[in-house]
């Protein structure tokens, strides 16, 4: 059975106006998200500031607290897990890269860093390890946030290449991953 077309008030409707919307709604929300890695940068930079000076904006941990949290792991074993963490998140950023896959990560490595700092500071070990946690967490923040920034731009590229070519009236053609960009 024919399905009669509906009436549009003597218009046509436009899925090339609608397309266009989604098209133009898509690159505003990859430039948003493009700046996450400043922010989880900034975020790494405001809790290593803290740590810099021994976490002296913050009030001492209370005796009682200190009993139930236990003996702080030995500075060694720290050094052994920021070594171990630092090198498989650059290994895994890379991996990331190399196959243009995975999310923003940036976040949860800032916390994990914040967990090192916590860890040194705890164990009274900070002053001689805030430079170690400094470096590898910024390697790995940096190179989160180039990650991102890469992949953003060139699926904004590529969303403002579709907007053009529909804009000029030529074909277009929509891939699956256009619909779920980055």
């Amino acid at each position: 059975m024919d399905r009669a077309p509906a009436d549009t008030g003597g218009k046509e409707p436009s899925g090339r106006q609608d397309l266009q919307a989604r098209i133009e709604a898509r690159i505003r929300r990859l430039e948003l998200t493009a700046g996450n890695g400043l922010w989880g940068t900034v975020l790494f930079l405001l809790v290593s500031y803290a740590a810099f000076d021994g976490f002296s904006v913050l009030p001492d941990l209370p005796d009682a607290i200190r009993q139930k949290l236990g003996t702080p792991p030995p500075i060694d074993l720290i050094s052994l897990a920021l070594v171990i963490y630092a090198f498989s998140g650059i290994i895994l950023t890379l991996a990331r890269m190399t196959t243009d896959t995975g999310s923003y990560r940036g976040f949860s490595h800032a916390a994990f860093f914040t967990g090192f700092y916590a860890f040194y500071h705890l164990s009274g070990g900070l002053p001689d390890n805030y430079w170690a946690v400094f470096f590898a967490g910024l390697s790995v923040m940096g190179l989160e946030s180039y990650h991102l920034w890469t992949r953003h731009g060139a699926a904004i590229r590529k969303q403002q290449e579709l907007l053009a070519n529909l804009k000029a009236g030529r074909p277009i053609v929509l891939e699956d991953e256009d619909e779920d960009a980055v």
